[in-house]
């Protein structure tokens, strides 16, 4: 069914500059929505034919008319290119705007690179990877649809579920889906928020519940891993670091990047970390437990031994 369409050129006669003129607005109506964007033309209320939509210069008809022009072939343009076309569409693409993507795939590239600029900001890099697999598991979802990419503004409800039996289809766990499906929702507000849609269409759907049994470390168990006797080389490493993990608190990242440097003492004699988090760069403070300090002169002691092994 094709859409209606109709331009309409007014002026507000309740705002006049200090000149005593007034803007000249273009209303755009696409199926009973509508939207207004200034033409970037002025003229003295008096002046204004409100039946004809002109005013009483020729040289600013001649240019209404051309803006006129300008509106309907962009409403052909999108409406050839996406099949579809909407009034904010129209509004951003004579605004300027229209750099940004309106298709699902671009506008999943065009987030992930406002990702990426982040990373090492306030973003993690393994953030910006976790998300690249969410782009490509997207990207294989269109494509076992048949289609290059899909428009924004043809997006519906029934795509979320579509795309949910899909990831069903390739095994993937109940937590992985909702973390696709909540890219996927992202994407959508970020339509929104550039205008192209009016609402998510995502909002009300349902994610997959799941149930989570969290499992807590006792001290027994600890206390095994403690005295627990390896021989591989890197598994000992890892048994190490745990348990330095297990009385310190800290997280993987910031154990990686953990640096003697970090380590200080205090007028008492108590021993700190002090080092900012790996992901949020708010700066910590954790007292150095004794059997963490003995992890750190073990393995001082085996790098002092080593580096002497290579002279």
């Amino acid at each position: 069914m094709r859409s209606t369409f109709k331009i309409l050129f007014y002026i507000n006669r309740q705002k006049t500059k200090t000149d005593g003129k007034t803007a000249i607005l273009c209303r755009i109506t696409i199926d009973g929505k509508s939207s207004a964007i200034t033409t970037g033309e002025e003229c003295l209320p008096t002046e204004w034919n409100a039946k004809q939509g002109q005013t009483t210069d020729k040289r600013i008809n001649k240019r209404l008319a051309e803006f006129k022009e300008l509106v309907e072939k962009t409403y052909r343009d999108l409406l050839t290119r996406d099949g579809m076309v909407s009034v904010e569409l129209i509004k951003n693409r004579l605004q300027g705007i229209a750099t940004h993507p309106t298709t699902l795939l671009a506008m999943s590239k065009a987030e992930l690179q406002s990702v990426k600029e982040c990373v090492g900001k306030s973003k993690a890099e393994s953030t910006y990877q976790n998300l690249c697999y969410s782009d490509k598991l997207l990207c294989e979802f269109v494509k076992d649809k048949g289609v290059k990419d899909i428009p924004v503004i043809t997006i519906t409800e029934d795509l979320f579920e579509e795309y949910c039996f899909f990831l069903k289809k390739n095994g993937l766990k109940e937590s992985t889906i909702n973390k696709l499906l909540c890219w996927l929702s992202r994407l959508m507000y970020r339509a929104v928020s550039q205008r192209l849609i009016r609402c998510n269409p995502f909002e009300n759907a349902k994610y997959e519940k799941t149930e989570q049994k969290i499992r807590f470390l006792q001290k027994k168990d600890v206390a095994k891993l403690m005295a627990l006797k390896v021989n591989d080389k890197e598994v000992e490493q890892a048994r190490l670091l745990f348990i330095f993990a297990c009385f310190t608190g800290l997280a993987i990242a910031d154990m990686e990047h953990l640096q003697y440097g970090h380590i200080q003492t205090a007028a008492g004699g108590q021993k700190y970390i002090r080092k900012e988090r790996q992901k949020t760069k708010v700066e910590f403070v954790v007292p150095l437990h004794p059997i963490a300090e003995a992890i750190i002169k073990h393995c001082k002691a085996k790098q002092k031994k080593t580096e002497e092994c290579n002279r």
